[in-house]
This record gives C-alpha cells, structure tokens and sequence, in this order.
C-alpha cells in the first residue's frame, strides 16, 4: 500500500519519483522549495495554484502514489471519464507540449478481456483509417507494461449528453447543427466502409468552437476490413450499442447492418436533443421492443414551436425500415439545411467527403445559411 507523505519533503520526493513537473517548470514556478508550508496538504495546494502539478496529480500524490503518471513520452494531467473499455485521461506531450487524450484499455478475464481486447483494436484500426474534423484523430497505439493505450486528438469541450445533463434539451437549430456536424462525419466514415453501431449523445463531442466530433469507435465495423470477421465472431449472439438510440436491426444483432442503423440512431439522438429525453423509457426490454414495433412520439405534439418540416425529418430518420429512411447521412444533412442558420461547420466536414464536388448539396447549404427563413416556410 502506498505510503501517504506526511511532510513537504516528502510530497516533493514523490514528485521526482513521479516525474510529473519537470526540472525547469518547477524551479521557475518555486525558487525556493523550504519556502513551501511544511504540511503537504497545503503545499499541494499552492502547488496546483502555480501551475507545478495538476489537481488530479495532487490527489494522487498525496495519497502516496507516484507510478503511472507517465505513457512513453506523455504525463498524465487529469482523468477524462471511464467506460466499460478503458479510462480516459488528459496528457501532455513532455517535448512538444501538446495536449492529447489517452485512452487505456481496462483488462477484464477470459473471454471478456479478449473480447475487450479486440473492440480496444477495432477502435484503433478504425479510427486510424478516417481522417475527418467531425471525428476524434487518433496519432498513436502503443503498450505500458504489456497494457495497451490510445493516443487521440484531445477535445476541449463537453459531449452532448453532458450538455443534456446540465441544461436540457437544445434548441432546434442548434441540434440541427450538431446533428448536421456529425452527420458530415459520418458520411466520411461511410465512404470508408465503416458503421459506427453507437451513435448517442454520450459519443458526439462539441467542443469550446461549436465543432461536434463523433467519437468512440469501440464498436465500429467495416465492411472492407477481414479483420472485423474476427470480432464479429466475438459479438456473436450479444446486442451491440445503446438501448436508448439503437436500430431495430441492430437489436436483432442482423449481420447486414449498414450505416442507415447510424442514420436511426443519429435520428434518436436528434430526437433526445430537442426533447430532453430518447424516444422510448423503460427498461431495457422494453426499448429494445418499442424500437421493433412502437413509432416515436410526435415531437410537435411534445413541443408545438418545433417546426413540422423538422419533426418530418426526424420521423424519417427513425423509420422502422432501413429503406424507409435517409438512404446516407448526407442525404440527411440536405433534409437539415432549412434549418442550418451557419452552416460553414457542415460545409467544412463536407469539403473533407467525396461530395465536396456536390455543388448541388453546398449550393443548398450556403442558401440555408443566407435564407433560413425562406426556407424554413416552404419547408414546413
């Protein structure tokens, strides 16, 4: 068990150990360690104040821990979140000073830690393939001790599930943006040949700028890559993705499930942002069910000032059929852009598809964002 310091001195000599400050930020940020207050506590705290140590690395330090806080040629600065697959955290690049989220995979047992395992890798291969600003760069995978990590692009912002957590439900034209955004990546993933499987507010990011970024490609599946043969074996027999958001054929496990199971799910999502809430409650029977066999609600009878033309959209979206919604997720940004009031976001995730000779579907957009109102009227 880690020894807990009980003096400044030995606060310090942990964080040598720990490597988390180096030499020259430290001696710059506190000239004179013995002027410190001798209790760590204390110490720790002018510590963080002077930019020396972060708050996490604090609470670690004085609880005797110094091992971990450095990946290869990041240090860790504060932990992001944990999932069912690993623990996120912010680092920092030791030379370049680039700010960077890491992802570790958490070990299970047995079947469930070669199943981890895989998914840890599907993410990695698939990530890796696309490169697009509606989607989470990753830069590296690398090993700590045998236990595999994600170096990705690190976001500096919240997802969207957190903004639904702490104000609510959006309004339309803002969630029609950020549906727009992510849409546009995964129109890219599309062309790539990838399915998400788990689109949710809780996996699309917007960051301080606006810029939404679909993130965690644990489930992903291409259709080009072997590999994902091999995983798919794995899930065999499991539901795979978010009870509240998924597919009807997703939640019948149909091998043949292509990106419109990520258009039904973006349609949910959409439908969470402007009500507060998924479509369907219960238990997680019970949405698995309603999502086979019950129709959404109507979002203009849950709220009256919701335009008719984008509650139709999002209806189609969540069409219980593939073939009886948007066939690709351009085709659902072209329904969205009545309501894009600045659409130069989407066209910025667009200019990075193969449509970005669509002078077509731009031409719609750029009207969109000079005529909203225009549009808006004939729309509904």
């Amino acid at each position: 068990m880690p020894a807990v310091p009980v003096s400044t001195p030995e606060l310090l000599d942990l964080m040598r150990k720990s490597g988390v400050a180096a030499a020259d930020r430290f001696a710059a940020a506190v000239p004179d360690p013995a002027a410190l207050p001798p209790e760590p506590g204390k110490a720790a705290g002018l510590l963080v104040q002077r930019g020396v140590i972060t708050r996490f690395q604090a609470q670690q330090l004085l609880q005797g821990r110094h091992k971990g806080f450095k990946l290869g040629s990041h240090v860790i600065l504060e932990q992001l979140g944990r999932g069912g697959m690993g623990v996120v955290y912010l680092a920092e690049h030791q030379e370049l000073r680039r700010k960077v989220a890491i992802k570790v995979l958490v070990v299970g047992k047995d079947d469930d830690a070669k199943l981890a395992a895989e998914r840890f890798f599907r993410e990695a291969r698939a990530a890796a393939a696309l490169d697009h600003p509606n989607i989470v760069r990753i830069f590296d995978v690398c090993r700590h001790n045998d236990t595999p990590y994600l170096v990705m692009e690190y976001v500096d912002g919240e997802t969207l599930q957190q903004t639904l957590d702490r104000e609510g439900a959006l309004p339309f034209q803002a969630a029609a943006d950020a549906a727009a955004q992510a849409a546009a990546g995964l129109q890219h993933a599309h062309e790539k040949g990838f399915v998400h499987r788990d689109i949710k507010p809780g996996n699309l990011m917007r960051d301080r700028t606006g810029v939404v970024k679909v993130l965690d490609m644990g489930l992903a599946r291409s259709a080009h890559n072997s590999e994902d043969k091999l995983t798919e074996r794995l899930d065999a027999g499991a539901v795979v993705g978010t009870a509240d958001f998924i597919s009807p054929e997703q939640a019948l496990n149909n091998p043949g499930v292509d990106i419109r199971a990520d258009i039904y799910s973006l349609g949910a999502t959409f439908f969470a942002l402007v009500s507060g809430k998924p479509p369907f409650e219960g238990n997680t029977t019970q949405k698995l069910l309603q999502h086979q066999m019950a129709a959404a609600p109507s979002l203009t009878k849950m709220d009256a000032t919701l335009p008719k033309g984008l509650a139709g959209v999002v209806a189609k979206m969540l069409a219980k059929k593939p073939v009886e919604r948007f066939q690709t997720p351009a085709e659902v940004i072209a329904a969205l852009a009545p309501w894009l009031g600045n659409s130069a976001r989407v066209l910025a995730g667009l200019s990075q598809t193969r449509l970005a000779a669509g002078a077509d579907l731009h031409a719609k957009l750029h009207d969109a964002a000079g005529s909203t109102g225009r549009l808006r009227r004939q729309s509904e």
